[in-house]
């Protein structure tokens, strides 16, 4: 329309070729090229009508057909990259949702709630970690966070859980899971997995061993007995645990350790402490990423004064469910940006009549 309106000195046919390359985005090969013989039509009969077909018009034709070609081209390059990425993300979701599967709302006489965010927005996993598993000596969870962040620190991750998962069931005390991966934890330091084996234990030219990777994770391990009354505790260098009683919220006082990892450089076994369960209470668990997020002022996020506050507004008794929700928003809203893993989850002794 533009060009029947301008004089036949400025021609605006060649300004077709642009749909053609603008469609490779939207529309599928067929599409384009679709497109592309829409375009060389409209551009002949154009010209035809003003009776003004000459070598610019061939050229114009020329130009617009091999831009349709290419386009065409660039479109299947483009689907079956987007293919690939498709296959490749629905994997690993697969894997990370396998390693940190989703929290039921209750086991056995415990609720729970929970909620994880990476730092890396393309993840679902990063450097924080939580695993809750029933055993024959109770329901045992462990919330942690590795050294690192983001999907450069998965591979931890992944150790810890599975190490945990085995042991969990097999070990009697918290202390005896607890050296179990810290074992799995010092070989991967010793052989890095994702190195060729060949290479563990690289020689300098000087012939002095290159010093291993730091490999250590932070995390407090939980044991509820069959009656749910109490809570062992073993703190191996993680955040305090706060519980939340009676409309306020109290850190949990525990015998801190060396993180997992570093239990060849611990001098005594860590004691695992016993603290009594209330009716009622919640007990909370969590990484430093919430508790070390900035607002813009630069104010870290005090995370026991806004629970605090929290309760004393509720109207209600706090859910395990309604706590967690609240902070993943709460949180969300004091940072400016949030730069680390974040993790969170609530236990609490689930009434005779839920």
């Amino acid at each position: 329309m533009v060009d029947q309106l301008t004089p036949p000195r400025y021609p605006l046919g060649p300004l077709l070729s642009a749909s053609v390359v603008l469609s490779l985005f939207t529309y599928p090969p067929g599409g384009v090229l679709a497109v592309g013989a829409a375009g060389c039509l409209l551009l002949t009969l154009t010209q035809m009508v003003e009776d003004y077909v000459g070598p610019l018009t061939i050229v114009s034709l020329i130009v617009l057909a091999i831009l349709t070609l290419l386009s065409t081209w660039l479109c299947v390059v483009r689907q079956r990259t987007e293919t690939r990425f498709r296959r490749v993300q629905t994997v690993a979701e697969a894997v990370q949702l396998a390693l940190l599967r989703p929290l039921p709302e209750r086991i056995g006489h415990l609720r729970l709630s929970g909620f994880y965010r990476a730092a890396d927005e393309e993840a679902l996993i990063g450097g924080d970690l939580y695993s809750v598993r029933p055993t024959p000596f109770g329901l045992r969870a462990i919330v942690g966070d590795v050294k690192g962040k983001g999907i450069a620190a998965t591979q931890t991750v992944a150790t810890v859980i599975s190490a945990f998962q085995e042991a969990a069931l097999l070990y009697p005390s918290l202390s005896q899971v607890a050296e179990r991966i810290d074992a799995a934890l010092e070989l991967d330091r010793e052989t890095p997995p994702m190195a060729p084996l060949q290479d563990a234990g690289a020689v300098s030219p000087t012939g002095h061993t290159a010093p291993a990777e730091e490999v250590f994770a932070t995390a407090v391990l939980l044991e509820f007995p069959d009656n749910a009354r109490a809570v062992h505790v073993l703190d191996r260098g993680h955040q305090p645990l706060l519980a939340i009683r009676g409309g306020r919220a109290y850190v949990v006082e525990s015998e801190h350790s060396l993180p997992l990892g570093m239990g060849d450089l611990l001098t005594a076994l860590p004691h695992t402490v016993t603290l009594p369960l209330h009716p009622g209470e919640i007990l909370l668990a969590y990484s430093d990423g919430i508790t070390e997020c900035r607002n813009r002022a630069g104010t870290f996020y005090p995370l026991r004064e806004r629970l605090q506050n929290h309760c004393a507004n509720s109207t209600g008794a706090v859910s395990p469910s309604g706590l967690v929700a609240f902070i993943e928003e709460d949180v969300a809203r004091w940072a400016a940006t949030l730069s680390d893993d974040l993790v969170a989850i609530a236990f609490q002794i689930a009434r005779t009549d839920d």
